[in-house]
């Protein structure tokens, strides 16, 4: 089988996302560090841009199968993140509440909320740690932190597969305020 497309069973279409405005060419460069290939589908919608297609196989650019969207985030949801974030500036509770949630993620993110991509090897995914530790972690510091979980370490969740986690702010498939993990996989 050399396209998703071709496959006759039923499968995950596509997963929506979401970047910043401002944030295009930042949310572009990301995916792509991750070795994904980026097309634009044209479509507008009620957005201010046209939605990407983040593809993870870059020899299959099916827009409507094995995909990843990403769009600006609406101005609704802008106005919701923007308060979130007044509120929990105001409540230090939640603030703690927040942080403790975003340690987890960064260090134990088995559980948390993510989407994975898989990988070929492991020389796979550590091709796309060097690609971030060379141009976006030092870019974007706090906002991108990244764990791999090789099988024979003691807190590796399973001994099966090589799991790095990607703990970012820059597209996410839910609230900005939470942050989206994105999980690179790999047979071990």
């Amino acid at each position: 089988m050399k396209r998703i497309a071709d496959y006759e069973g039923t499968l995950l279409s596509h997963v929506e996302s979401l970047y910043r405005p401002g944030e295009r060419e930042l949310a572009i460069e990301l995916v792509e560090a991750l070795g994904c290939v980026v097309t634009d589908t044209g479509f507008k919608g009620d957005g201010a841009d046209s939605f990407l297609a983040v593809h993870p196989n870059p020899e299959d650019q099916d827009v409507q199968n094995n995909a990843v969207y990403m769009s600006q985030i609406r101005p609704e949801q802008l106005l919701v993140e923007e308060r979130l974030k007044q509120v929990v500036l105001q409540d230090q509770a939640l603030a703690e509440a927040m942080e403790g949630y975003r340690e987890v993620a960064r260090t134990k993110p088995f559980g948390v909320p993510h989407f994975s991509l898989r990988y070929k090897s492991r020389k796979s995914i550590e091709a796309a740690e060097a690609r971030l530790k060379s141009s976006l972690i030092p870019k974007l510091k706090d906002r991108l932190h990244l764990r791999i979980f090789y099988p024979d370490d003691a807190d590796a969740a399973v001994g099966i597969s090589v799991q790095g986690f990607l703990y970012q702010d820059v597209v996410v498939s839910g609230s900005f305020m939470m942050g989206q993990i994105i999980e690179l996989q790999a047979p071990a």
